[in-house]
């Protein structure tokens, strides 16, 4: 909850459209000496970090100032961020273009509107919704507590490319002192991909007819939930199993028909004048298996900072990332194609609601950041946003994309007892896709795929088309697309807390407990003596402390927690900043650091 407050004063910084947040806040805390930090050496980088004054630390040309024992309300920098200019006219279609040159030889071509014929939703006048031939189940949610349940009041009709539609005005608290918020919940950005449709890229969405009412959150994309059960619950702390407990109700109605995305806009009165807001798309986190937009109200943000927030659910796990070939050429990264329908029905649809479509900025915490971090050097995502924010996560992170791709397909197909010819014949590509497409999705859903605590089962893969080769090398060496956008990227003071049960943070670990879990880890990243790695690694960073040689059990905690957090989130996302800022001068870093009074282990959160 701490995490996403910080996240949301960072989006008012950098959205664009009000600009008076940063231009009046003085600078903060103490110059420091520069650290030289030097790529491909994230830990040492990381640990540079660590070492430097926390009330000023310059990174090259990326400068954070950080506000100890503070509100985390109140800004984190000075800089002001330009507002972007708008994208040639010419990259208007060109999200389709790009799909259709991926998919050329296809005469279907999924990805033309004018395939989107006799399949279209009747709507009634004030009735929910859905699309296709049916009317989807109402999806019950907890309620937001922030705004006050009253009768239902509508808003003006909005004329999209796919027909009427009207949303419910929410106003606030009277207290609150904030400005009502129109809903627009459970658009469609794309057409169902069921059927013939799963694993294939996004097609677009289907018209309606009449007037559709988005009143209600939409279906979730289905997806493998967190095992919050008694024996489940004794890997992870207790804070994070409330947090869990939290998100889950807004992630039990799940369907395959899921690519909606919903929209918080200011409210505007009919004989107010029109106004352009900047737009904010946030891509959730916390797993490439599991979550959705939906658990995230971008209402308060909306109103507070007078932007338009647009959360997106997107295909996960196997229907969003399974390698569907054995071909290595062919596309995958079905969830970043959706992620860039969305971004691409904003484009066109936005202004509609008084959106700005040349200043969108795309926001990602976690494994969403990653995707944001591929998005920005992905050649099919060129033009359809101008911002990018990464909290906590980047391309460059040891579990941002899947390392055993070809393998998972092999054994998901055996699973199911789908045909494959695990000696590579391209023809039996075609009959393993048409098997797994006539499987319930549960089915699939179900079968194992964890590898090991450290790597990464289901997530994105580099296929040449959405990802076109190694992030390191797209952002080191061909910067075409990655200079083109203003980065904003930051972490928190402990990024691994998820990482150690409830047990270990409260008690701490005893020094072979420390050096078995770092072992385990370092055999996962180190093919060649992973023994002297760890060694080296763990005199580095005991020297930090004031006696390690009678180290606590409360301090062996830390440094395991310092080193996962280091190698998997902050040196990795440090080596991505310093990409950026070679080739984009506007490119800002943060470090959250406020103390929670009431959380768990609040001297480290």
């Amino acid at each position: 909850m701490k995490f996403r407050l910080a996240a949301f004063w960072l989006f008012l910084l950098t959205v664009g459209g009000n600009h008076k947040l940063l231009s009046h806040v003085p600078p903060m805390g103490v110059a420091a000496e520069k650290q030289p930090l030097h790529k491909g050496n994230e830990l040492e980088n990381a640990m540079k970090l660590r070492e430097t004054p926390k009330q000023s630390r310059v990174i090259g040309d990326i400068t954070t100032t950080i506000q100890p024992d503070s509100d985390p309300g109140r800004s984190i920098g000075h800089q002001t961020v330009r507002r972007a200019k708008a994208p040639p006219p010419s990259l208007e279609l060109h999200f389709r273009e790009s799909l259709n040159k991926l998919l050329a030889g296809d005469e279907t071509n999924h990805v033309d509107q004018t395939n989107a014929t006799g399949n279209t939703t009747v709507a009634a006048l004030a009735t929910d919704e859905g699309r296709g031939d049916h009317e989807p189940t109402t999806t019950h949610h907890p309620e937001r507590r922030h705004v006050v349940p009253d009768k239902l009041q509508y808003t003006q009709e909005i004329q999209v490319k796919q027909g009427r539609l009207m949303g419910i005005t929410r106003r606030f608290q009277v207290t609150s002192g904030l400005r009502q918020v129109d809903q627009f919940l459970g658009l469609p950005y794309a057409e169902a991909p069921t059927g013939n449709r799963r694993f294939m890229p996004p097609g677009a969405p289907l018209p309606w007819q009449g007037l559709k009412i988005a009143r209600h959150l939409p279906p979730v994309c289905p997806q493998k939930l967190p095992d919050l059960s008694p024996l489940g619950s004794e890997n992870m702390s207790r804070a994070r199993h409330k947090h869990l407990s939290r998100l889950l109700p807004y992630l039990r109605t799940e369907s395959e028909d899921c690519l909606y995305l919903n929209l918080y806009v200011p409210h505007e009165e009919p004989q107010s004048t029109p106004k352009q807001y900047a737009v904010l798309v946030y891509l959730h986190g916390e797993s490439f298996e599991w979550n959705s937009g939906n658990a995230y109200d971008g209402s308060v943000l909306s109103s507070y900072g007078e932007v338009i927030v647009v959360t997106v659910n997107y295909r996960l796990g196997v229907l969003g990332f399974l390698r569907p070939s054995i071909d290595a050429h062919n596309i995958a990264n079905y969830a970043l194609l959706d992620q860039i329908a969305a971004l691409h029905w904003i484009k066109e649809n936005i202004e509609a609601f008084g959106g700005d479509n040349s200043r969108v900025t795309l926001m990602g915490h976690s494994t969403g950041a990653a995707c944001v971090n591929y998005l920005m050097v992905s050649p099919v995502a060129s033009g359809l946003f101008h911002r990018a924010i990464l909290m906590s996560g980047s391309a460059m992170s040891d579990w941002a994309a899947s390392n055993q791709s070809l393998q998972l397909t092999m054994q998901i197909a055996h699973a199911l007892e789908c045909p494959l010819n695990e000696h590579v014949e391209a023809e039996d590509d075609d009959v393993l896709l048409d098997c797994l497409r006539h499987r319930r999705y549960q089915d699939i859903l179900h079968i194992p795929t964890a590898l090991t605590q450290f790597s990464t089962s289901l997530g994105p893969i580099v296929d040449g088309h959405v990802i076109p080769n190694q992030p390191y090398k797209v952002m080191g060496h061909y910067t075409e697309h990655f200079s083109r956008y203003d980065l904003l990227f930051g972490i928190t003071e402990s990024e691994s807390y998820h990482t150690l049960a409830a047990l270990a943070l409260e008690e701490g670990l005893r020094e072979n407990e420390r050096d078995n879990l770092l072992r385990f880890y370092m055999q996962s990243r180190f093919d060649v003596r992973p023994d002297l790695a760890l060694a080296a690694t763990l005199k580095k960073y005991q020297d930090m402390y004031n006696n390690p040689i009678k180290a606590t059990n409360l301090e062996h905690r830390d440094v395991v927690l310092d080193i996962l957090s280091d190698a998997r989130v902050v040196g990795p996302l440090l080596q991505t900043g310093m990409f950026h800022a070679d080739v984009n001068r506007r490119n800002y870093m943060y470090v959250f650091g406020h103390n929670s009074a009431t959380g768990p282990f609040a001297h480290r959160i």
